[in-house]
C-alpha cells in the first residue's frame, strides 16, 4: 500500500505514466482532504450559528469566509465558472510542455 504523494512531479516527463499516475494521486488526495476540511467547517459554522442566535452574521463572519473559500477550493472541474487551481505551479508547467511539443511539431 502506498502512502499520500506530498508534492507532484513537475521534473521530467509529465506524460510518462508513473508521474501521470503520481500527479493525479496528488491530485486527487488534495482534493479528498480539502473536502474533510469543508465538512469540518460546515460543522462548526453550523455550531456557531445555533450558538449566536441572531447576532450569527457579525459573530461568525470569519468561519464563514473560510467556509466559503474552501468550498471555492473542492469545487472539482465544476464547469465554466470555477478558477484553474495553479498547486505548485503544475500549471505553468503543462503551458510550457505544450508549447513545446507545438514547437517540435511545427520543426518536424
Amino acid at each position: 500500500m502506498s502512502t499520500r504523494p506530498e508534492a507532484p512531479i513537475l521534473d521530467g516527463d509529465l506524460r510518462e505514466p508513473k508521474t501521470f499516475y503520481h500527479n493525479a494521486a496528488y491530485k486527487t488526495s488534495r482534493v479528498a482532504i480539502n473536502l474533510e476540511k469543508m465538512k469540518l467547517l460546515k460543522e462548526r459554522l453550523a455550531d456557531c450559528v445555533r450558538q449566536e442566535g441572531v447576532n450569527y452574521i457579525d459573530k461568525c463572519e470569519q468561519l464563514t469566509k473560510r467556509y466559503e473559500a474552501v468550498v471555492r477550493v473542492c469545487q472539482w472541474q465544476a464547469g465554466e465558472n470555477q478558477r484553474p487551481r495553479n498547486v505548485a505551479g503544475i500549471l505553468d508547467k503543462e503551458k510550457e510542455i505544450k508549447a513545446q511539443l507545438r514547437e517540435e511539431g511545427a520543426a518536424v
